[in-house]
């Protein structure tokens, strides 16, 4: 069938595409879109085009936790060794007994507060993606349920 796009992404290969073309796919696909269908060969078309835009937000979301998890992997080996450091460079300077731990805790945390920052801001990107996704999610069963209310009429 020419109108089958289903799993029209290979999943060895989509890794290879970079993050411009899968927005310009996606773009393509969502002009694809048939306005207010009435048919089931219409809602089936809309049901599959939706599937395919929601492989091209799974393959973002990847991207996007894998960057995540590495940058927050990053963050926690930055603080711990700034923590180190700073304790350590305490015990150089000063004789008195050094201040507990949540003291250099607090200071590390402060020298990797702009990282934080960059953390969160990709956080609340993968959380738009997921929601994107779950939304589009809906809307296939929305429409998987019109074409059964459809098919009953018939």
């Amino acid at each position: 069938m020419d109108f089958e796009k289903l799993y029209m992404f290979n999943p060895f290969t989509i890794q290879n595409a970079d993050s411009k073309e899968i927005a310009d796919t996606y773009s393509k696909l969502q002009q694809e879109l048939i306005d207010n269908p009435d048919t089931g060969f219409q809602i089936a078309k809309n049901i599959e085009i939706y599937a395919n835009m929601n492989y091209l937000l799974g393959e973002m979301i990847a991207r996007i936790q894998q960057e995540y998890d590495e940058k927050k992997t990053d963050i926690s080996i930055l603080e711990n060794k700034q923590i180190y450091m700073q304790r350590k460079q305490w015990q150089e300077t000063n004789k008195d007994k050094a201040p507990a731990m949540s003291y250099f805790e607090a200071m590390a945390k402060e020298f990797i507060k702009e990282d934080s920052k960059k953390l969160a801001e990709l956080g609340a990107r993968l959380f738009r993606f997921k929601k994107a996704y779950e939304s589009i999610d809906s809307k296939q069963n929305a429409l998987k349920k019109k074409i059964e209310a459809i098919r009953y009429e018939i």
